[in-house]
């Protein structure tokens, strides 16, 4: 059973699961060597070096380390002076290797991503390989075996954290939690229950180590999904609480806890049904942060925490009585950017999109707004840094009007004005600034040129290149970045944009059938604009290799441009996003003679899955064959659902409105679903229910049922389900003409 804090990381989202290995094929069967090259063209990340490990700056000599997956340094750890413009391996690959296999008795097996961090006293790095952890001196370069008690080692099994001194580590223990020093002596304890446990968040230490957060989670009162086990003559029956649209959600109790005495304090619940977010501290740790959402996504509260007494105060409130402040883009990561304690411990940096875009606010402790830092028609995604004296904040935005999509850095000073660009390359930037601020790490990609990485300097100064991705084994599936399409939405005035994919031998002289995959969530969007992509992105591409002319799409209703651009769907989710997308084909097909818009299909997986079959039910004349995987629907997850379309009792017209099943006598074309049995994201009842209605409606057509698999089958299972699709579209739409 999938924990509720745990699953909601995937909700609806389309797992990386499916990218298991492929099942053993035979061989002369043209049909399946198609299938084949059509798989390995989905699988293009795996064939993509990058160093993808999060580079570590040290504390002081602007320098970083970084594991490194492409040559001359592959698969060993790599230090990098930005001053200097320098970089040398910390060992070369043979001498970890070496080093390594003493140590485990045997050849490591070094994974292309490397958790590490460095070691508490910043002398070294620590790093984990085959359930054993090491550390790796800077100055001496030996390679030691920690001992599995030790602080450091603990803190690499998932939900562990390490004190910040490294003298002490916060376990998850099953149910409950404990913390341990050096010596392994427990000075704090707790035991939980399945339904009533106890969970160790992000970052739960103070900056001292003084104090550690800890949330118990109550889901007594939930909902229970049956999961049923076929795999014997006796089924086996487990439940999942899970809550649905209007029943009742998990309570979270935070906790705060002083290590030195063992005092363990409760902070007072909310007195309303709702969502809670530990995060972070105070630089002087006297507060802890926790943000409340309501349940229908209007009001936001930040509150601040005494860590002694567990008291606490409402320092703002974030409220949209007339839409909503966050959904699940906010549930996922947008919390841990909500706030930003500034370094001189009495104001913090604050995001909203009060004035109609996402900025940057300047507060007190007190609540009180000093000014709006950041302003603009562009929204500002993230505040990466903050400058030491606390007069300058680094953040990642969309300001570029040609370029709505691309995440650039800026530089701006804490008193407002004009953002100051520092990457002036196109694309999606992931950066990482020194503690100085002075330098930064730039990874950065567009669609036609992979990832490179850049050490870049505040003041302008060049950079240095230190790695680029190696995308040279993907020649050998003839990749061709996809094209960029811009059109208007069905409103006619809001552009949309997209990209279309084609076959590697494409022909424009052909006809090709054309197929729209499609997610459509009102939480995320999936047009590519970097290098490797989405899943959506990689979907497409596979599919295109079949002899299909493939879009991708971000329709209005999703996020990451204004929030009157997001809020076209409020309350109406399943009313505005097919209408974009036929146009968007129309559209598209309009100028491009080879793209046969008689023969349209459609595809989407879990909220995809929704709009997969929206796409055939309400627009079945133009969709003639859709397959929808494990789709949602509007009464499903409350998280999904409520913030974007109001809680049920005071919105039963726009839910009633978004119902597919409502809809099961408008089906004319060749539907095809897909879901499995041990669902607990998008439950296996929103498809029973859709083909009862379809069964109901006389309406035919194809269900395909996977006993034992999750919200995306993954293994040879997700090999299956993902060639059942390719079957399908090429069985309903055709070959190319």
């Amino acid at each position: 059973m999938t924990p509720p804090r745990a699953r909601v990381t995937l909700l609806f989202l389309f797992g990386m699961a499916l990218f298991a290995p492929s099942m053993a094929m035979g061989a002369g069967d043209p049909l399946q060597e198609r299938l084949d090259f059509s798989h390995a063209s989905f699988r293009l990340p795996d064939h993509i070096r990058d160093t993808l490990s999060p580079p570590r700056w040290l504390p002081e000599g602007e320098r970083f380390v970084y594991w490194s997956m492409v040559d001359p340094y592959r698969e060993t750890w790599v230090l990098v002076d930005a001053q200097r413009k320098t970089q040398q391996p910390l060992l070369s690959p043979d001498a970890l290797r070496t080093q390594l296999t003493v140590l485990l008795g045997k050849p490591p097996k070094l994974s292309g991503f490397m958790p590490f961090t460095l070691t508490p006293d910043a002398q070294g790095i620590a790093f984990s390989v085959q359930g054993q952890a090491f550390t790796l001196g800077l100055t001496d370069r030996r390679v030691v075996a920690l001992a599995p008690t030790d602080p450091v080692a603990l803190s690499f099994i998932p939900g562990n954290a390490l004190s910040p001194d490294g003298k002490a580590v916060a376990e998850q223990r099953e149910a409950g939690f404990a913390v341990v020093d050096a010596q392994g002596k427990t000075r704090v304890e707790r035991t939980g229950t399945e339904d009533n446990a106890w969970r160790v968040p992000e970052s739960p230490w103070s900056p001292q180590g003084r104090f550690l957060a800890v949330w118990r989670e109550d889901t007594q009162g939930m909902h229970r999904l049956p999961v049923v086990d076929y795999s014997t003559p006796l089924e086996k029956v487990t439940w999942a609480p899970y809550s649905k649209t209007g029943t009742p959600l998990m309570r979270a109790e935070l906790h705060l806890v002083t290590v030195e005495s063992g005092q363990v304090v409760a902070v007072p619940r909310a007195e309303t049904e709702g969502y809670e977010w530990f995060a972070g501290w105070r630089p002087d740790g006297r507060e802890a942060f926790v943000l409340r959402l309501s349940r229908d996504g209007k009001r936001l509260d930040l509150m601040a925490v005494d860590a002694m007494t567990g008291k606490s105060r409402r320092v703002l409130r974030e409220e949209r009585p007339e839409t909503f402040v966050g959904a699940l883009d906010f549930a996922l990561e947008g919390w841990s950017r909500q706030v930003k304690p500034l370094p001189d411990n009495q104001h913090f940096l604050w995001m909203s999109e009060r004035d109609g875009w996402r900025h940057v606010y300047l507060y007190d402790y007190s609540g009180k707004l000093v000014r709006q830092v950041t302003r603009g028609p562009f929204p500002v995604h993230a505040v990466l840094g903050v400058a030491p004296k606390g007069d300058t904040a680094f953040v990642l935005a969309s300001a570029e009007r040609e370029a709505p999509y691309d995440r650039l850095l800026y530089r701006v000073a804490m008193t407002g004005g004009d953002l100051k660009l520092l990457s002036p390359e196109p694309g999606v930037h992931r950066v990482v600034m020194s503690p100085s601020t002075r330098y930064f790490v730039d990874g950065h990609s567009t669609r036609t040129q992979p990832r490179v990485w850049d050490v870049a300097s505040t003041d302008g100064r060049a950079t240095f290149r230190y790695a680029k991705a190696d995308a040279s084994a993907l020649a050998a599936f003839h990749y061709t970045p996809p094209e960029p399409l811009t059109v208007k939405a069905a409103d006619g005035t809001t552009p949309l944009y997209g990209v279309l994919y084609k076959p590697w031998d494409f022909d424009p002289k052909k006809r090709y059938p054309v197929l729209d995959i499609i997610y459509a969530g009102p939480f995320t969007t999936v047009v590519p604009w970097g290098y490797a992509g989405s899943v959506e992105s990689f979907i497409a591409h596979s599919m295109a290799q079949l002899g299909f002319i493939v879009m991708v799409l971000d329709a209005r209703g999703t996020p990451g441009r204004s929030k009157a651009f997001q809020d076209v769907n409020y309350g109406r989710v399943g009313q505005t996003e097919i209408p974009d997308h036929v146009t968007a084909l129309k559209q598209a097909g309009a100028s491009r003679p080879y793209m046969d818009l008689e023969r349209v299909g459609i595809h989407g997986h879990s909220w995809g899955g929704y709009f997969a079959l929206r796409g055939m039910l309400t627009a079945p004349e133009f969709f003639k064959a859709g397959y929808a995987g494990a789709p949602g629907a509007l009464t499903e997850e409350a998280l999904i659902n409520e913030p974007n379309m109001g809680l049920l009792a005071e919105n039963a017209a726009g839910y009633a409105a978004g119902s597919n099943e409502a809809l099961a006598g408008k089906l004319q074309g060749a539907l095809k679903m897909m879901h499995g049995t041990s669902d607990v994201n998008a439950s296996l009842s929103t498809t029973m229910r859709m083909a009862q209605a379809l069964v109901r409606a006389n309406k035919h057509f194809d269900l395909l049922i996977m006993p034992g698999e999750g919200h995306s089958p993954n293994g040879p299972e997700g090999r299956y389900y993902l060639d059942d699709v390719r079957r399908f579209f090429l069985r309903e739409l055709g070959e190319p003409k």
